[in-house]
């Protein structure tokens, strides 16, 4: 079993325990510098690619790990680093995959006209053979901005 904690967790939860303690062995580790993050994000940098299906660049970790470094103090490197290109790639995954905004509110508002269509159309008033007159051009404009816009 590994477990990985900070000092001040290790004393206050670990160490008040005697039979806990010594079931762990202690490894102090250093963190690790700009240039070995830059080093250990590369070698992650093919199972990021795969798993988020996108491109890592060689800027993008080097910016990862510097950036990471002077901007986030309440974690230690490589960690902040890693997730720092995790959430990136995310985020980029979920921009590819997701529709632009405009065909999304366009989308939905056809789906609206037509639904007010089907019902007007079941109408034989004259004022809801006016609105279905009105409710056709609309959808038609809709469906017309929709097409240039794909």
């Amino acid at each position: 079993c590994v477990g990985a904690t900070t000092l001040n967790e290790y004393r206050t939860f670990i160490e008040k325990d005697a039979a806990l303690e010594r079931r762990f062995q202690k490894v102090f580790i250093v963190e690790p510098s700009v240039e070995d993050t830059i080093a250990i994000l590369r070698g992650l940098k093919e199972r990021y690619e795969l798993h988020h299906n996108v491109q890592i660049t060689d800027p993008a970790i080097v910016a990862a790990a510097m950036l990471s470094n002077r901007y986030i103090a309440d974690r230690q490197l490589p960690d902040k680093a890693i997730d720092l290109i995790d959430e990136a790639a995310s985020s980029i995954r979920m921009q590819i995959d997701s529709k632009p905004e405009e065909l999304d509110r366009l989308e939905r508002r056809m789906i609206q006209l037509k639904l007010e269509q089907q019902a007007l159309q079941k109408e034989l008033d004259d004022a809801s053979l006016k609105r279905l007159k009105i409710l056709n051009k609309e959808l038609a404009q809709k469906e017309h901005a929709y097409a240039k816009l794909e």
